[in-house]
């Protein structure tokens, strides 16, 4: 039985981003000859639509939004950050049920960038929400950035 991988749904060539738009892994293939891949939007997960306005933190990342000491505004000035810690909540649920051999998200996302993340109008160092709640949990996670063979070593 191959062993199950969670992916960043618009990874997987699921129209699920802010703009209605796919965004297949580069190593897609590869990924699906080796593993069953469980595409997640943690975004939709929490209520959000397709498309949706393009949300940015104000105040720091996915780690001080689990904190309370940041907010996710969408481009319009709403508040969204419940539908980002609700999507959180949910993908971590998933993860559970699921015991992923690796995670795989999209990097710069709000939910799921693993490195940097748009704060307050500029990519800066910092992570998704649902990424800071499943390092809360011990997960690790790749990104489509990370070379194809950083996944064959890897454990969550």
């Amino acid at each position: 039985m191959r062993q199950p991988i969670i992916i960043s749904a618009c990874l997987a060539g699921l129209r699920t981003r802010y703009d209605g738009r796919a965004f297949p892994h580069p190593h897609l293939d590869h990924l699906a000859a080796g593993w069953t891949l469980v595409p997640v939007c943690p975004e939709v997960l929490g209520g959000l639509g397709i498309p949706r306005p393009q949300c940015r933190f104000m105040g720091g990342d996915g780690v001080e939004v689990l904190e309370g000491r940041a907010r996710i505004l969408d481009r319009t000035g709403r508040d969204r950050t419940s539908h980002f810690v609700r999507g959180a909540e949910e993908v971590n649920r998933v993860v559970q049920l699921v015991t992923p051999r690796l995670i795989v998200f999209k990097e710069g996302s709000p939910s799921c960038g693993v490195r940097r993340v748009d704060i307050e109008g500029t990519r800066q160092p910092g992570c998704g929400v649902t990424v800071a709640l499943l390092r809360r949990h011990g997960f690790s996670i790749l990104t489509e950035e990370d070379p194809v063979e950083a996944y064959d070593g890897t454990s969550t």
